[in-house]
């Protein structure tokens, strides 16, 4: 087989059917079912994210950007900047790095999207994060990511919050959910796809590391609301600054591609299809705009499997394939676009060994 690194647009999926399995039906983040409860959209690093003053935009169109949170004093004064732009591996999900908002373990970055929520507590809510975490020193339960809170360095209003933390847990700040529970260690150094959702009977979270969720904690029974404060993207809890209660060793360094924040439950089924979307368009630009691989369908009869994805007029398509994510062989080049959406069939499989496939733009 032949080891290819070609510099082009790349969009991967994994052929579970081979193996019993099935794919989730794709939607969109802001797709009209679940449009009207989109909070906010943190995505497209390389063309959302301004380096220069920090500002992560929100493409959800409801204006709640994130923003450096700057200074904020207690017991001396602590300035919270803005994070860098960088680029991170796409794991499973796609062949090339993709464009990511880096906070680094030896600053005080941390990002606020304010009145998120609305200035009000919610009993419902969902939040997608596709992240990489690397937590070197620090304590994986300081390490919050995403989450509605407060700023670490006031520890005001510490109640209710809802902080997704790498120990991992859920952490409210006078409390915690899940810790010790969860079925699977969270996976650091990988990029995950990692889904969090509280409803008015049950707290549930999902990690999505290969194309495939699994529920990783389920608590029914828990119902509560979350304090009005603020939604945050960055070490919510750590800080290179020690801050009062927390050590300054509390520090992680992490990637975020995408988040998404819901003031609303999903469903099973609008969660998986959620997940399924940023699986295929990890670090794409808008739905729909990106290179994207939309199903598979498996001939057992025929023993065969036919690739589609989305593409454009006028362009021409390869398709490759591996059997374990580093080494691809090319299966057919020089494919020319059918349109919107352009289809390749793979004849004579003869095997039941997993398959991935990738399609590149040339």
């Amino acid at each position: 087989m032949k080891n290819i690194r070609k510099n082009s647009t790349i969009a991967s999926f994994i052929l579970s059917s081979l193996l019993g399995g099935a794919q989730a039906q794709e939607l969109a983040p802001d797709d009209a079912a679940i449009a009207g409860n989109l909070g906010a959209w943190f995505r497209d690093a390389a063309n959302t994210f301004d380096g220069e003053t920090g500002i992560w935009a929100d493409s959800s169109g409801n204006d709640n950007h994130a923003e450096p949170v700057g200074e904020v004093n207690v017991g001396g004064p602590i300035t919270f900047i803005g994070p860098t732009l960088g680029m991170i591996s796409g794991g499973a999900f796609s062949g090339e790095d993709v464009a990511a908002v880096h906070f680094a373990n030896d600053f005080d970055d941390l990002l606020i999207a304010a009145d998120l929520n609305g200035d009000a507590g919610l009993t419902d809510l969902t939040i997608f994060v596709v992240y990489n975490a690397n937590f070197l020193a620090a304590n994986p339960n300081l390490t919050r990511a995403v989450g509605f809170g407060s700023i670490s360095a006031t520890q005001a209003n510490a109640g209710n919050h809802f902080n997704l933390a790498g120990d991992p847990s859920i952490r409210k700040d006078n409390g915690q959910l899940g810790s010790g529970t969860y079925s699977e260690i969270f996976p650091g150094e990988t990029t995950i796809i990692r889904t969090a959702r509280m409803s008015t009977t049950a707290v549930d979270e999902w990690f999505n590391t290969e194309g495939t969720m699994e529920k990783v904690l389920n608590l029914t029974g828990v119902s509560y609301t979350t304090s009005s404060d603020d939604f945050f993207l960055g070490d919510l809890r750590c800080g290179a600054t020690s801050t009062p209660g927390f050590p300054a060793t509390a520090r992680a360094d992490f990637d975020i591609i995408q988040t998404i924040v819901y003031t609303t439950a999903l469903t099973d089924e609008q969660i998986a299809g959620v997940n399924e979307w940023l699986g295929n368009n990890i670090g794409s630009a808008a739905p729909g705009g990106g290179l994207a691989i939309t199903g598979i369908e498996f001939d057992a009869t025929a023993g065969s499997a036919t690739v589609t994805w989305t593409s454009k007029p006028g362009r021409t398509y390869s398709v490759d394939v591996s059997s374990d994510l580093e080494i691809w062989e090319e299966l057919e080049d020089g494919i020319d676009s059918e349109g919107e959406m352009t289809s390749y069939t793979e004849m004579e499989l003869g095997s039941t060994t997993p398959r991935f496939y990738r399609v590149r733009e040339l």
